[in-house]
């Protein structure tokens, strides 16, 4: 299969209420998609969409290298083994050096192409093995206030998980408003936190044993010096989550450590499906948790990291794909199919081929 025409657009899309991340304040998202097509017609999509703070890319680094690679890539073959995640894609892109989001969505749009020529979902395609469902985690943002009002709603809709930001504040106020967050969520549904490095050791030990009694899944990253890591574990019995780490070192290098309970896997920072899928056996081999996540991709990168997570474990442990519910608009044609704080796979594939093309700008 050639790559008859890639094509590239802009797009940007408002959120429903401003997004706090990173220290900084978003109102919109926006971001690139590439559409490959083949010489019968056939497309396949991807996202590209760095997120301020996150991704050392830009949207115009990320531009400038999609054109300068449009110019190669068209009129090349699709190597026939790059579903398999397993080294095709390494092999085919490895000269272009792609910054990690592009890398993403250069493989989302050859996947989605492949897919589409074989008649068959995206999930189908990966793998024989896929979950016809998948969970995901409610994330919670918002004043203390707003966020107390979603819980209800959010435990009435059928979500298992829901993931908290914390690090914000004080340390005793932090760890006040956790336990009541828990208090107010039933045993069934898992309380997972985010710290994005917020603290020295020593404030991270002091929010740890404040909360030690919560129930909490895991804290991702609580550390500034990750090193330190397992010193927190020591101290507070708390368990672990990587996920900033993991864009910062090779496959390769990985080496669990006491108190680490799950990967953070966002493809679209780590450079791709093939490389998230080295880290999710390795999570698999050291028994830790995969969580596959987005970073506020619109439907048509949501569509494709569902596929991936209904793919990598046979557990239904959500995954950190909810942000659709920031989207005041979307790309697709129809809503995303989250409902019942479930992603059906096959549905969100086919609603995920089907672009508002009124809403991308042609580069």
């Amino acid at each position: 299969m050639k790559l008859a025409n890639i094509t590239l657009f802009h797009y940007c899309l408002p959120l429903v209420r401003p997004l706090r991340m990173m220290g900084q304040a978003i109102i919109e998202r926006t971001g690139l998609l590439i559409r490959f097509q083949d010489e019968n017609n056939h497309s396949g999509w991807g996202e590209i969409a760095p997120f301020p703070g996150l991704h050392r890319e830009n949207l115009s680094t990320t531009e400038g290298q999609l054109l300068q690679s449009q110019k190669t890539l068209r009129g090349h073959s699709l190597p026939p083994d790059l579903p398999q995640l397993n080294g095709a894609f390494e092999r085919w892109l490895e000269e272009y050096q792609l910054f990690p989001s592009v890398r993403c969505g250069v493989e989302t749009a050859a996947l989605n192409l492949l897919a589409n020529a074989q008649g068959k979902p995206l999930c189908a395609l990966l793998s024989p093995r896929y979950r016809s469902a998948v969970s995901v985690n409610a994330l919670l943002s918002g004043s203390p206030e707003e966020i107390r009002a979603q819980l209800p709603s959010l435990v009435a809709e059928g979500y298992k998980a829901v993931k908290l930001k914390v690090g914000r504040q004080k340390v005793h106020d932090d760890a006040e408003f956790v336990r009541q967050v828990r208090r107010a969520l039933p045993g069934s549904v898992s309380l997972r936190l985010d710290a994005n490095r917020a603290w020295q050791l020593r404030e991270a030990v002091d929010f740890g044993k404040a909360i030690r009694d919560c129930s909490i899944e895991y804290i991702e990253e609580p550390l500034q010096i990750p090193s330190e890591l397992n010193k927190f574990h020591a101290e507070t019995g708390l368990v672990l989550a990587l996920d900033e780490t993991l864009a910062e070192i090779s496959p390769g290098d990985f080496r669990p450590f006491p108190g680490l309970a799950a990967l953070i896997l966002k493809p679209s920072v780590i450079g791709g499906f093939a490389r998230t899928l080295q880290l999710a056996r390795l999570a698999a081999i050291h028994q830790l948790k995969a969580v596959i996540s987005s970073v506020f991709s619109s439907g048509v990168g949501l569509a494709a990291e569902a596929a991936l997570a209904a793919c990598v474990n046979e557990e239904d442990i959500p995954a950190g794909l909810d942000t659709c519910r920031w989207l005041a608009e979307d790309l697709l044609a129809e809503a995303f199919p989250l409902q019942n704080g479930q992603i059906e796979v096959e549905e969100a594939f086919r609603r995920g081929q089907v672009i508002r093309m009124e809403m991308l700008e042609r580069i």
